[in-house]
């Protein structure tokens, strides 16, 4: 998919979590304008990286000011897990068993704010069917645009059950939450990112408290030297022994080998809750999560046609405390 509109330059805008404050904030550290309810730049676009829901409590405000973005083709805006989530949370399964992402309390704590902020089943439908017209990916030409995780093979499991703006075709979204399905899988890697089993007896506990068995990794790194290091878990000193466990053991490289990126173009990605002074995660890998669903800013990568990426792009928002 190429960009057609002139531009000077894309603002890669990342998980905004539901905290309109900090959007607005970015937007007009940026230099974006509001007129008539549409922020918008003389020469410039932004992309959001996905993720614009849940943890925060403006979850409304957000999705407003980034649809109207969208619609008026000042922003392009892809599908984070949250929005997928959020869509399966209200399809019901075949056969009426409850819901594609079942309604078991876990699920419902990972959605509650977006739950809560618009409790009306039939007021939150328009949104729901605007996420589903989300693409999953985009390829603007010299750079690329995922959630988690750009891997070619996945993608190419994704392809036959895509429209051609990369959004998920209308009978796609059963198979998509079927872990027995190819599909299930594919999007899982692009959404949520790529997950190893902890060794035997080894678990963690994430931001929401759930106990967990496997971990995410850094698919961006190539040599790292355990499996610690490029093992995503939070609150390092709660979970002080399955970080000491990791430390250990070398990362399996046969992983590393499936799931490396081996593009030539800069790729961008949210997802990952980044946390300090923003920096790439190779010359042509950036993430923009700088846990603005927390307490942490948002963030911006300035890209204006740059092959190798320049951290100094980075530019982020954070409100001062009252």
């Amino acid at each position: 998919m190429e960009d057609t509109k002139r531009t000077d330059g894309f603002d890669i805008i990342g998980d905004v979590h539901g905290h309109a404050d900090k959007l607005i904030g970015l937007l007009e550290t940026l230099g974006y304008q509001e007129h008539n309810g549409v922020f918008g730049h003389p020469s410039r676009r932004a992309i959001f990286i996905g993720d614009l829901i849940d943890n925060g409590r403006q979850n409304l405000r957000v999705m407003q000011i980034v649809k109207a973005m969208h619609d008026a083709q000042t922003a392009h805006v892809i599908m984070g897990n949250h929005e997928f989530n959020a869509v399966g949370f209200a399809i019901p399964r075949p056969g009426g068993d409850d819901f594609l992402r079942r309604h078991i309390p876990e699920n419902v704590a990972h959605h509650i704010e977006f739950l809560e902020e618009i409790p009306d089943p039939v007021e939150r439908q328009p949104w729901l069917d605007w996420f589903k017209t989300l693409p999953l990916f985009l390829d603007l030409g010299p750079f690329r645009v995922v959630h988690a995780c750009w891997h070619e093979p996945s993608l190419n499991v994704l392809k036959p059950y895509l429209n051609a703006d990369n959004s998920l075709l209308e009978h796609a979204w059963v198979p998509a939450f079927d872990e027995s399905h190819a599909l299930y899988r594919a999007t899982e890697t692009v959404l949520k990112g790529v997950e190893v089993d902890l060794p035997k007896g080894v678990s963690f506990r994430d931001h929401k408290d759930k106990e967990r068995w496997q971990v995410r990794i850094s698919w961006w790194e190539t040599a790292p030297e355990s499996l610690a290091a490029i093992a995503h878990i939070p609150n390092p000193a709660r979970n002080k022994d399955a970080l000491n466990a990791l430390a250990d053991l070398s990362a399996d490289p046969t992983v590393l080998e499936e799931f490396s990126y081996r593009g030539t173009k800069p790729v961008f990605f949210g997802h990952y809750w980044m946390k300090g002074e923003p920096h790439l995660q190779s010359p042509l890998c950036a993430c923009v999560d700088y846990s603005a669903g927390r307490n942490g800013p948002l963030m911006a990568y300035r890209w204006s046609g740059e092959t190798v990426l320049n951290p100094a792009h980075f530019v982020g928002f954070l409100p001062t405390a009252d």
